[in-house]
């Protein structure tokens, strides 16, 4: 787990997280984090929990690129940002940690 959250952080997620491969839970809310979305974080395979509200992300969310884009996640916090377009569908479909299976 990493919380960086309430803090005033600036500029870019750092790309050196993508050395935490196994990381399960990052929160970087309510920061100043000026960014795009983060889709390189989709390929960590152990992310449950994602949290970037409140901050200065912007640009439109791209379809993932591989069809293992976040695949245990269960919760996404995106709220207060400007992100602009629509959210795409494809991250909904391979979102099986947010299921509900009989």
């Amino acid at each position: 787990m990493i919380d960086f959250s309430q803090n005033q952080l600036q500029g870019w997620v750092p790309r050196s997280l993508a050395n935490c491969e196994m990381l399960e839970i990052l929160d970087l809310g309510n920061n100043q984090i000026n960014d795009t979305f983060p889709s390189w974080l989709g390929t960590f395979p152990e992310l449950k929990v994602l949290i970037l509200r409140s901050n200065e992300f912007h640009g439109t969310i791209r379809d993932p690129e591989t069809n293992l884009g976040f695949p245990k996640l269960h919760i996404i916090d995106l709220f207060h940002n400007n992100f602009t377009g629509k959210f795409p569908s494809k991250y909904f479909k391979n979102w099986n940690s947010m299921k509900i299976v009989d």
